[in-house]
């Protein structure tokens, strides 16, 4: 990716009043600077992470790595998208999440208004960015999820990482799927932390090829000191390419990083949609439950892999995920030039809300910093909120299309540019609906989920 420097779409989502709201708009977040392939020495330690927030009122934010000393505080005027300094990457602030085991490197955002955070970190054609979730809407179980780990350089290890955010000692209990630095694969590892520490997790790496972590189980519990305490979990890769057929090779790669949807705020129906002029898309429907039945329009899944996903793709299907339990979901852009896909464009991995976490209104900013060259969006709404849809105020009903695979639903791929107003765009309905933002440059990519409800469902 060219430095994703920045066409950064930023999500603002739900406004319902702050005590009812489990939206990504809080007061309170905790996060990690997650691994990235420059990291190393040899590689110049060359990446930068930045945190961006999107204010509806003058807002003072505070950005503290509470055990290394470090404290920046940010005045931000209200409807403003705002970017931070770097965070240290050297000395006795390194923030870096650069081995396996135990740190006290937790990254705290406070706020006196609510906020949208988002963080990212890159390095020249290596960004990945991620929507950040409030401590509120934290859950207690996770799960990790990946994809197969190639890529065109070495310094590439898949990774999840575990933030403790409530005081006292928290204590996690980990079961990697597949063999990481310092743990074996399905054996049972438990770790006391205290709030602001943190558990990296980097699976084995050898050469430019590693082992896929998806599948690990994060979880908090109980012990007779300590209550059962919500985490922050997050997954990723110091780089990454997904190709057709999946294995090793040289093409295009990228860096990501994603916040994990806790296990009680998956969701029993999805629906997807390609993304824009890069269609061929692989997907993973992920179960806490192997016995779960699952189904993708209308056809019982089988062949689970690892006894926790099934792998759809690479196809432009518009699909209907279904099933008697709760699912979670994540939707994959392919490498440039492969899997049918034609350029520009990188790796990029989304984790989709289900239909359950709808939001109404959604303020997006695409700023002119950046490499990218197209820009989209992917709505799917219930048919009767096309008409109330406004994107800056603007319908589109022609734009919609009815969803193949569920009567009553539409989806739209809008293509977007820069703001009209301050670089930003907004998208509200009177339906509740699911948006992911994305775009492409040269060996370029960003997609994430655009904003979305974390209910405990």
């Amino acid at each position: 990716m060219k430095r994703f420097t920045l066409l950064f779409i930023l999500g603002l989502a739900a406004f319902t009043s702050y005590a009812q709201d489990f939206s990504n708009k809080g007061k309170d977040f905790w996060l990690g600077y997650g691994w990235h392939c420059r990291m190393t020495p040899a590689n110049g330690n060359t990446q930068q992470m930045v945190l961006y927030f999107a204010t509806e009122a003058a807002t003072n934010v505070t950005v503290a790595i509470p055990s290394l000393g470090y404290s920046v505080n940010y005045a931000i005027p209200a409807n403003t998208i705002f970017t931070t300094s770097a965070l240290p990457k050297t000395g006795v602030q390194d923030a870096r999440l650069t081995t396996e085991g135990v740190s006290n490197k937790g990254i705290h955002v406070t706020s006196d208004k609510p906020i949208v955070a988002y963080a990212h970190i890159y390095n020249g054609s290596i960004s990945g960015a991620t929507l950040l979730f409030p401590t509120n809407t934290l859950g207690r179980e996770y799960y990790s999820i990946n994809f197969t780990q190639h890529s065109n350089e070495g310094n590439s290890n898949c990774f999840f990482y575990a933030v403790a955010t409530d005081t006292g000692t928290t204590t996690i209990e980990i079961i990697p799927s597949a063999n990481t630095q310092t743990m074996l694969a399905g054996q049972t590892y438990t770790f006391n932390l205290q709030q602001g520490e943190v558990f990296n997790a980097l699976g084995v790496v050898a050469g430019n090829n590693g082992e896929d972590l998806t599948g690990s189980k994060i979880r908090s519990v109980s012990t007779a000191a300590s209550g059962c305490k919500p985490i922050a979990v997050f997954s990723g890769s110091g780089k990454i390419n997904i190709k057709c057929p999946v294995g090793p090779g040289t093409g295009s790669a990228d860096n990501y990083m994603v916040q994990s949807f806790p296990q009680t705020a998956w969701g029993k129906r999805f629906l997807t949609a390609p993304t824009a002029n890069f269609p061929n898309n692989f997907f993973r429907i992920c179960v806490s439950d192997p016995a779960t039945v699952v189904k993708v329009n209308g056809v019982t899944q089988t062949g689970i892999i690892g006894n926790f996903y099934y792998q759809l793709g690479q196809a432009s299907t518009p699909y209907f995920i279904s099933a008697d339990k709760p699912i979670t979901v994540a939707q994959y852009i392919t490498s440039q030039g492969v899997c049918g896909n034609g350029s520009p464009g990188d790796p990029e991995v989304i984790y989709l809300s289900p239909i359950e976490q709808n939001i109404s209104k959604v303020i997006l900013n695409s700023t002119p910093n950046s490499a990218i060259t197209q820009h989209y969006i992917n709505v799917i709404i219930p048919s009767t909120g096309v008409t109330s849809f406004r994107l800056d105020g603007i319908g589109y009903p022609t734009s919609f299309t009815n969803h193949p695979q569920l009567t009553g639903y539409s989806y739209a791929q809008l293509g977007v540019g820069q703001g009209v107003t301050a670089g930003q765009h907004t998208i509200l309905s009177d339906s509740g609906f699911n948006a992911i933002a994305y775009g492409y440059g040269s060996a370029e990519s960003y997609g994430y989920n655009a904003g979305t409800n974390i209910k405990d469902l």
